[in-house]
């Protein structure tokens, strides 16, 4: 029988070694920390090795205590075989074992039982099989991946992790002898269980005698006896509950990403995760009286957008806060996180530069009155200042100017999920009416470094990373002023501290959800993008939940666990030669080129052939009678003297009025018939919007439609027509409503100095 098995075998084809061999997923940081080893499909611990990744000290302890002549047999040891019939059969003494190593790989690898003679013939056979296919080296690394180390443990890779915490590279001596002498009877070997350690200690040491019989001491300076007294120590077995178990959000991500079944080396910086996780704790801890129980981080290396810190939740095991879930992933309400983009495409489509001039004041897109987080209004304010103190008018009226692409489907080609269509989200989208998820909005961010190019976030060890997806979003241009806007943001530290400490620049925004439930920051800083978040789970609202207050504070403590590199920060912060930006002295009023009466200028950047860059006319040299004070229709010296005055458009001139600035020049003192000036700003039509179709309510008051317009500030007064039909007059700053009906019209507007405005408007 033995013979025909073995013949058939023998003429087989070549078998698979690792044929249904399943493997646990081990992480592991980029120091080569292990993050989390999960069990295998078949609910065991077992990974795949290679002989080279095993300590030489643990093949030679194996080979000594199992198969000495290994390396001289031919799969089946016949001197051992004869010695283990003649004391067990013949004399009816204690059964002795005579499996090689070759003959446990047969029964291990092909499923056999052995407690037959058959079974044992069978051994025999199939390691003959082995023998003629594979090297002994392949046969040694084969044994070592699938040898029994107790419970559920098989394998080397696998015993070294849970019972060591290291891999098999790294073993000691004295470890290496340990884990030789627990196949042989692994389940009263174990150091899974108090008896078992004990065991395996008694076999260590009668194997540590045979090594030191056979080997002389190869650590420098060590003598036999040195070397006896240190293998004679116990050792300290871990248990599988004392696995790692870190940043178990980022480990379920990978698996979901598909990345399971054996070794995965990532790009997870475990001292900064470790870091930061006691950051988030001590910062929720020091803020329970204000409700924080929760939040969620993620940092990433910009230039290589590796995942460095990943927290989903501030602990995964509390079940109140639904701590499981992953915060980095979830969908959320993003509040004005999202400004920065919409600013950096008006910058790109040439609608704004850094400098120019925005109205924060009432405005009405259709049946949307959009207000700002403090329900005020802060009228004319720059572009920068706008965005870094996410007023929301100015964010709405550049979001209705974008075009080719608007917001929506430049968010879509971002890869942000926008289920719905445009209109369903309309111009909130700017404002938070929408979801999306942490990481998304890292990449955003990390685009605005990266010269534009958006690029997906990579998991693994920079070995082992594929090749970054790159999409380009944003010129550079852009991308590097809105970062320089960013870069202007107020810290939190303010005052004398922060003059005081050597802080790294910082470009950062905050966002606030509707009804308080959820607080955001985001953070460029050297090579680093770093995204907080405070908030529930269960959508509850907190008022104390604000981007500024709330996740501000932590995103700074964040920020200085990290290295700085002062190189990186001046890289970031520092325009390139190549780009196509110029910096130039504007008028600090207007945000213009200054003409020759503008009292005071700043550099100023602006991209040449896109910014929309004009010599600022607001600043004008009237001639006012030196006696009265009052203007005058001509200069007349020496009865009048030129003044300069601030000629704004009306809608920004009332809301200097408001607040109690007069800067407009004084009334005529005579009527100037035929000598008025030619108005030197067109209207601008603010309401209705012209892309806009506007629908009609059921009641009177819904089919009116708000006819808004600014004027030039030498404007008295101007005139409304749809198509042909005159609809009324109304001085600057006033509104004028019209009672809509269904049509597409031509809607005009004339003011008194001539200049005239009109655009398409469609009702419903």
């Amino acid at each position: 029988m033995l013979l025909a098995v073995l013949l058939l075998l023998w003429l087989s084809a070549k078998p698979l070694l690792y044929a249904h061999y399943q493997q646990s997923s081990a992480y592991f940081a980029a120091d080569g920390k292990l993050l989390s080893l999960r069990l295998a499909a078949d609910q065991r611990y077992r990974l795949r090795v290679p002989l080279a990744d095993i300590a030489p000290a643990l093949q030679q302890a194996t080979l000594l205590y199992e198969d000495r002549q290994f390396y001289r047999h031919v799969g089946v040891d016949i001197s051992a075989v004869g010695r283990a019939f003649w004391q067990g059969v013949i004399k009816g003494g204690r059964r002795q074992g005579a499996s090689t190593l070759t003959m446990q790989l047969a029964r291990l690898r092909f499923g056999l039982n052995t407690a037959s003679v058959s079974g044992k013939l069978q051994q025999l056979a199939y390691a003959l099989y082995l023998e003629r296919h594979f090297s002994k080296e392949q046969i040694l690394e084969a044994y070592f991946n699938y040898v029994p180390y107790g419970g559920n443990i098989e394998g080397v890779a696998a015993a070294s992790l849970i019972y060591f915490g290291k891999e098999a590279q790294r073993l000691t001596l004295a470890e290496a002898l340990a884990l030789s002498v627990i196949p042989q009877n692994p389940n009263q070997r174990s150091p899974l269980s108090t008896q078992g350690a004990q065991q395996l200690e008694l076999a260590r040491q009668r194997l540590t005698a045979l090594w030191l019989a056979e080997y002389s001491p190869t650590e420098q300076g060590s003598s036999q006896q040195e070397l006896a007294q240190r293998l004679s120590l116990p050792l300290n077995y871990y248990q599988r509950t004392d696995l790692a178990y870190t940043a178990p959000h980022f480990i379920n991500q990978l698996q979901a990403q598909g990345l399971s079944g054996g070794r995965f080396y990532t790009s997870l910086q475990y001292g900064l995760q470790q870091q930061m996780q006691q950051g988030v704790t001590a910062y929720l801890r020091r803020n329970a009286d204000k409700g924080f129980s929760n939040a969620s981080v993620l940092l990433v290396k910009r230039s290589t957008m590796q995942v460095q810190a990943w927290i989903g939740s501030a602990d995964f095991y509390n079940a109140a806060i639904a701590g499981q879930v992953d915060g980095v992933t979830a969908l959320r309400s993003p509040g004005s996180a999202l400004k920065p983009f919409v600013y950096a495409l008006a910058l790109q489509q040439g609608i704004i530069h850094p400098q120019s001039l925005l109205t924060d004041l009432p405005r009405r897109y259709g049946s949307f009155n959009p207000e700002n987080f403090d329900r005020q209004f802060a009228g004319p304010i720059s572009a920068t200042e706008a965005l870094i103190n996410s007023r929301n008018v100015p964010a709405v009226q550049l979001q209705a100017g974008l075009n080719k692409p608007d917001f929506y489907h430049w968010l879509k080609q971002a890869q942000v999920p926008l289920p719905q269509n445009a209109e369903h989200y309309g111009l909130a989208l700017v404002l938070g009416g929408m979801e999306i998820s942490m990481q998304q909005l890292v990449q955003l961010y990390a685009m605005l470094a990266n010269g534009g190019s958006w690029q997906a976030l990579q998991w693994q060890a920079e070995t082992d990373a594929m090749p970054a997806t790159r999409q380009t979003l944003l010129t550079p241009e852009a991308a590097f002023l809105t970062l320089d806007m960013l870069r202007q943001h107020a810290k939190p530290q303010a005052g004398l501290l922060s003059e005081l400490t050597d802080s790294a620049p910082v470009a950062w925004k905050t966002g606030t959800s509707y009804a308080f439930r959820d607080a955001w920051s985001v953070a460029l800083s050297g090579d680093y993008v770093l995204a907080v978040w405070l908030g529930n789970f269960d959508g509850s609202s907190n008022p104390n939940l604000v981007g500024l207050t709330a996740a501000g504070p932590l995103l700074f403590e964040l920020l200085a666990l990290l290295p700085r590199d002062k190189a990186a920060e001046q890289r970031l912060f520092s325009a390139a030669d190549k780009l196509n930006l110029k910096q130039v002295e504007l008028c600090s009023r207007s945000g213009e080129l200054p003409n020759k009466y503008c009292p005071q200028t700043r550099p100023g950047w602006f991209i040449p052939g896109v910014s929309p860059i004009k010599v600022s006319d607001v600043h004008r040299a009237v001639p006012v009678y030196r006696a009265t004070g009052l203007r005058a229709c001509s200069h007349q010296p020496p009865q009048t003297e030129l003044k300069v005055f601030e000629f704004w458009p009306s809608d920004i001139a009332r809301a200097y009025q408001l607040s109690g600035l007069v800067l407009t020049p004084p009334q005529y003192q005579h009527a100037c018939s035929g000598t008025a000036l030619a108005a030197q700003q067109a209207p601008q039509i603010r309401s209705p919007q012209h892309n806009l179709t506007y629908q009609l309510g059921k009641n009177a008051q819904q089919q009116k439609i708000a006819l808004q317009a600014s004027f030039d500030g030498a404007v008295t007064r101007a005139h409304w027509f749809i198509d042909s039909r005159y609809l009324g007059a109304v001085a600057p700053g006033e509104t004028l409503f019209w009672q809509g009906e269904a049509g597409e019209f031509q809607l005009r507007v004339v003011d008194d100095l001539g200049g005239v405005a009109s655009q398409r408007l469609r009702v419903q």
